[in-house]
């Protein structure tokens, strides 16, 4: 069995979500120059706020690979498709896609394909607890956090 989904009293039963593949944590990812050029380009277009265009740039890599790999690249385009909730503000949407998105990515490597998912990954957790709580009309009023590289947020934490 794979880990269990983010917990939330709200509206756990609400959404089916799919378990990791067996030994997906183990993945460590073999990327063309393809896929790394196409990763770079949804990570460009959703730090610019573009999120369906950064949700279409990962899904090229999705098609050209199986599982559990898939699996991964999967959660990013369920990112992609949360942080699109969040500025159409459909809270419902944004909820499901981040919980769907964090099952995924919370069996990855902190820095899976290298990605900063490590920090993402906190990030994403305390976005949807944020979403999850605020009864308000603000709740659409969040900061959204980059997605950053492994290699620049070593950098940053050694400063």
């Amino acid at each position: 069995n794979g880990p269990s989904a983010p917990s939330s009293e709200k509206s756990s039963s609400r959404y089916r979500l799919r378990p990791a593949p067996p030994h997906a944590a183990q993945l460590t990812p073999k990327l063309s120059e393809q896929d790394r050029a196409d990763l770079a380009h949804g990570v460009a277009l959703f730090n610019a706020g573009k999120f369906w265009e950064s949700h279409e740039a990962w899904e090229q890599i999705w098609q050209r690979h199986d599982e559990p790999w898939r699996f991964f690249v999967q959660g990013l385009i369920q990112v992609a498709a949360a942080h699109h909730q969040i500025k159409r503000g459909i809270r419902h949407g944004a909820i499901k896609h981040l919980k769907n998105a964090l099952v995924k990515l919370d069996v990855a490597p902190p820095d899976f394909a290298g990605l900063a998912l490590g920090a993402f990954r906190d990030y994403l957790h305390a976005l949807l607890e944020r979403i999850e709580n605020d009864e308000s009309e603000r709740w659409v009023e969040q900061e959204l956090q980059p997605l950053g590289w492994a290699a620049e947020h070593e950098h940053k934490k050694a400063l």
